[in-house]
């Protein structure tokens, strides 16, 4: 079934094991595979030590932050100072040994030096939201291993104020979308890149995330297989964390399916999941959606465009 998560049959299986879930699968093999020189991630309290074993199996090593409390943002008090900053990340966070239960927030990496320049998310302390030194921003994607053009671009268009950071990327495609250059799984198990390309059609991504993508399938075929699968899906896209991916096709600008899933964390933002199941086949019209079910107009919405994280919608196909 589709967005099941993965258990590997043996390369990097304990990462799996001790998470609990594969999110972070294919970055955590890019690390151990020493192609992406560091990555965050998040673990259980309750889990850390057995995750710093893990770690030691296969190299790498790790810089402990803070512990991350989640809240959704919907929930936060209004009287917290800087509750606007916040984008993706909405946490409390605690000191180490405060002995708060939540997620350990750590860097992981082959590399000493390279453990002490990861750089923190916005967190909240208090009352208040306590954000990273702009610099450190700047500087994060290089740290990262994400390349050149696709970090210039993230620092023009990462303003979920002004721009729909997704809709600037298809604007600047100008080749067919490479399904190596597809973003929008980065936080669900299948994925092999986990920055935003400056275009889905993005050379040095499509290098990168080839290397990977072949290092991977010498170790584990079966995750490579289902990768390539979830990642030529059709999507209908409004913006970072609400888009929409088919068992379909698009054709001429209509895409026809027979499934529709909303893969995205953040189940706050399907607002169109229950229209869309109802239907077999849309379009968009500028900012209107029309949803068909046997040749048959069923629904048009309007979709609004929001002051804070701007909806342009669009509809994509990575091959």
């Amino acid at each position: 079934m589709l967005f099941q998560g993965y258990y590997p049959k043996s390369f990097c299986r304990e990462y799996v094991e001790v998470m609990g879930a594969s999110t972070q699968l294919s970055m955590f093999m890019a690390t151990v595979l020493g192609i992406k020189p560091l990555m965050d991630d998040w673990v259980p309290v309750a889990k850390l030590n057995e995750f710093k074993k893990v770690c030691r199996k296969y190299g790498l090593k790790i810089r402990e932050d803070v512990i991350f409390k989640s809240i959704p943002k919907e929930n936060l008090s209004p009287s917290i100072l800087g509750r606007e900053c916040i984008t993706t990340t909405s946490a409390f966070a605690s000191p180490l040994n405060s002995g708060s239960r939540g997620q350990v927030h750590l860097f992981i990496s082959k590399s000493n030096s390279l453990l002490r320049k990861g750089m923190w998310y916005p967190v909240i302390i208090k009352n208040r939201v306590i954000v990273q030194p702009r610099m450190d921003s700047l500087r994060y994607g290089y740290v990262l291993g994400y390349p050149d053009c696709c970090i210039k671009f993230f620092r023009k268009y990462n303003n979920w104020i002004k721009y729909s950071h997704l809709y600037e990327i298809y604007r600047n495609t100008h080749n067919k979308p490479s399904f190596l250059c597809n973003p929008f799984l980065k936080d669900t198990t299948f994925s092999y890149i986990y920055h935003m390309p400056c275009g889905y059609d993005c050379t040095q991504t499509i290098r990168l995330a080839g290397k990977l993508r072949k290092a991977i399938k010498r170790r584990e075929p079966a995750y490579v297989q289902l990768a390539d699968k979830h990642l030529k899906m059709p999507f209908l896209v409004f913006y970072e964390r609400k888009f929409y991916c088919f068992s379909g096709k698009i054709n001429g600008g209509l895409l026809s399916y027979d499934k529709v899933y909303f893969p995205s964390p953040d189940k706050a933002q399907d607002a169109y999941g229950k229209l869309l199941a109802e239907g077999d086949r849309l379009e968009l019209e500028g900012r209107k959606l029309i949803v068909y079910r046997k040749n048959k107009k069923i629904k048009i919405a309007d979709i609004p465009l929001n002051n804070f994280a701007p909806a342009y919608p669009f509809l994509i196909q990575f091959s």
